[in-house]
């Protein structure tokens, strides 16, 4: 058990998320053991040695919210990245190229503001679906744009292509 409680400490002083859902499920055993597998303590030490259990318990508790609330702060910042990106999706929106090579070159922007997007890591849960229904209208108007213009350019292919047979049935 003390060495249990020594790794536990090694654990909460580490960044790491996998570090810290390990000290948890560590301070979980901890206290099956303290339940189910270790007997009764005498009346008189009974009250003192639950409380430094539990003030140890209560510290990594208070460790691990602090950890949560520093990673939802990071999430906060994601999430004005991620908006940002939206942003500029939507302004490439504004402004589709008339040319093809134009349009090429958005694509690829719109692309590495996708990539940026994925890698830009996670938004707060409660932010997670609305900026996800954001960016996918975002590139949903930027694709029926590309789209619309490839189709209005082949149709006009087709177009010049039925004058020139007709100029040579002439």
């Amino acid at each position: 058990v003390k060495q249990k409680i020594e790794t536990l400490g090694g654990l909460l002083n580490s960044t790491e998320d996998e570090d810290f859902d390990k000290a948890f499920q560590e301070l979980q055993t901890l206290h099956k053991i303290w339940k189910e597998d270790l007997g009764p303590v005498d009346k008189e030490n009974r009250e003192a040695v639950w409380d430094r259990f539990s003030a140890a318990t209560k510290i990594i508790h208070e460790k691990r919210q602090e950890y949560f609330k520093s990673l939802e702060k990071g999430f906060e910042g994601n999430l004005e990245k991620k908006l940002e990106i939206i942003a500029k999706i939507n302004a490439v929106c504004e402004g589709i190229a008339t040319t093809h090579k134009g349009i090429q070159n958005q694509m690829k922007t719109v692309e590495t503001l996708r990539n940026t997007f994925f890698e830009t890591g996670k938004v707060p849960q409660k932010q997670n679906e609305k900026t996800w229904k954001a960016f996918k209208a975002a590139t949903k108007v930027f694709n029926q744009h590309k789209n619309s213009f490839y189709k209005h350019l082949k149709n006009e292919q087709q177009e010049n292509l039925d004058a020139k047979k007709a100029l040579l049935d002439t």
